[in-house]
């Protein structure tokens, strides 16, 4: 009798687990391009799309998308508490990080496209001999990100010269800030 249990409860966690081993299935063939498998059996039906609208683009990000950096020209050192997932912002629990990301997109999109700078050597290196950061106001209720800061684009090492022995530094664009923070 106990055997016969335990088959029933084999087969049935086997169902569930195809089931949604094929639901898993149909949400990738759905956001697949054009191919010869034009849809799968109940891949119209089920209407995947309302149940994952934006597909699976959302876990995903553009490797060769360039590094955003804002520096403390002081310390140099990161000005932001990034990433998010480091012990400091106790893994991610804290979201001071996250609210400066937005802090640091409103102060960039205030920065005009001529005043960056192209660099082809370390980016600090740069930052430290740009003559004359412009001034600008930080206008968030809360600013965290004041004083002498410096921002950086820089494109990622591409992975075929990833195992170069030499230090490879990227070319990238610049630009040095003054920021004043008037709720601070």
């Amino acid at each position: 009798m106990n055997i016969d249990r335990l088959s029933k409860f084999g087969i049935t966690f086997l169902l569930i687990s195809m089931f949604w081993l094929y639901i898993f299935i149909i949400s990738i063939h759905a956001v697949l391009p054009n191919n010869p498998i034009d849809s799968l059996p109940f891949e119209r039906s089920l209407q995947i799309s309302t149940w994952f609208p934006q597909g699976w683009g959302f876990y995903s990000k553009n490797p060769r998308d360039p590094y955003f950096m804002v520096v403390d020209i002081k310390s140099k050192q990161l000005a932001p508490n990034w990433p998010n997932n480091i012990p400091k912002n106790i893994f991610g629990l804290k979201r001071l990080g996250r609210s400066q990301g937005i802090e640091a997109g409103l102060l960039h999109s205030q920065i005009p496209e001529h005043y960056w700078k192209k660099c082809s050597k370390n980016p600090y290196d740069c930052l430290d001999r740009y003559n004359k950061p412009i001034e600008m106001e930080n206008k968030s209720p809360n600013p965290t990100l004041c004083d002498d800061i410096g921002f950086v684009s820089q494109e990622p090492v591409p992975w075929a010269w990833s195992n170069s022995s030499e230090k490879i530094e990227m070319p990238s664009k610049v630009a040095r800030v003054n920021v004043k923070c008037s709720k601070k």
